[in-house]
């Protein structure tokens, strides 16, 4: 049986909405940059703006993003990051060598990849060994791997939480073990390591009265005193970093107390300032935007007109 006029017209209208989301999907694609912040700490923790020196490479089909500091030679920046390619929306844990003085991408490996999405490569370093526990929320629990330089790779040594988890963040400062989370924005999650099971347990949730609960980067001394950078995500996922000094006591009673907001200063990512990491006196940030900003603002402008009516 030949189709019909109508079953013809139907199978073209098919694949002309399929043609019109793959090119919807190509043009909002979002981007995400990492920079290096003149000044470091200090410059972070004081009034002026930010001045940020922004990572250079050449890549096109992908990005790269949740920056955390692996080591520093005298010429070079070495980073761990989220990298995502668009034909292959799944994260892998990349290593990035920055050239020091220009800011220009060197190389870049895949040092972690499984079947499940990976992001934030949160780094913990003990007795000169450095250890790397990514998100991978899709997997049900956090695992920590050994990274081996020499080798360029990662080696899993044991499950640290058996639970999901979203940016976790692992810190002795506050007299033991102890391991900061989210499920919810507006809930921060604290566990505690038991050392029967060597695995994180939680100990209760801190809710906040805003959506700045998750954590934006590992927490970092300044003057004293201990701060936490904290994701805002009140209007939407990631749009900027609240640092956030942290006051605490023996009874596990946490509070934090914010202490400034930062936003992207990239001249064209304008909508995310995502995460802050330093080491060692130097400090990197991520951002968000668009490939094609005027493009998609002028669609979500459409779209609120047509909403309205």
């Amino acid at each position: 049986m030949q189709p019909t006029g109508n079953g013809n017209t139907l199978l073209e209208n098919r694949r002309n909405m399929k043609n019109v989301r793959r090119l919807y999907k190509k043009i909002t694609r979002d981007r995400w940059e990492i920079g290096f912040v003149d000044g470091g700490l200090t410059a972070v923790m004081g009034q002026k703006p930010l001045s940020i020196n922004w990572l250079k490479h050449g890549y096109k089909d992908r990005w790269f993003a949740d920056p955390f500091i692996l080591d520093l030679t005298q010429s070079e920046i070495l980073l761990l990051v989220e990298e995502y390619r668009y034909e292959d929306p799944k994260g892998r844990i990349a290593l990035l060598v920055v050239d020091k003085q220009t800011y220009e991408l060197e190389s870049m490996n895949i040092v972690l990849e499984t079947d499940t999405h990976l992001s934030f490569p949160a780094i913990w370093r003990e007795e000169g060994r450095t250890f790397v526990y990514p998100e991978n929320w899709l997997s049900g629990e956090l695992t920590l791997y050994e990274y081996k330089g020499r080798y360029n790779m990662m080696q899993p040594r044991r499950v640290l939480c058996k639970e999901p988890m979203a940016d976790a963040v692992m810190t002795g400062l506050f007299g033991k073990m102890q391991l900061f989370s989210v499920q919810q924005n507006d809930k921060l999650r604290i566990y505690n390591l038991n050392p029967l099971t060597d695995c994180f347990e939680l100990s209760y949730e801190k809710p906040f009265d805003v959506a700045t609960a998750r954590n934006a980067g590992d927490f970092f001394e300044y003057g004293g005193k201990i701060y936490r950078p904290a994701q805002v995500c009140m209007e939407r996922y990631g749009e900027a970093v609240e640092i956030q000094e942290v006051i605490w006591d023996d009874h596990e009673n946490f509070c934090f107390v914010p202490f400034k907001t930062l936003y992207s200063s990239h001249p064209s990512l304008k909508t995310g300032l995502h995460t802050l990491n330093c080491y060692d006196g130097t400090v990197v940030v991520d951002v968000h935007g668009w490939n094609n900003a005027l493009t998609v603002k002028s669609i979500n402008a459409l779209k609120k007109v047509l909403l309205c009516k």
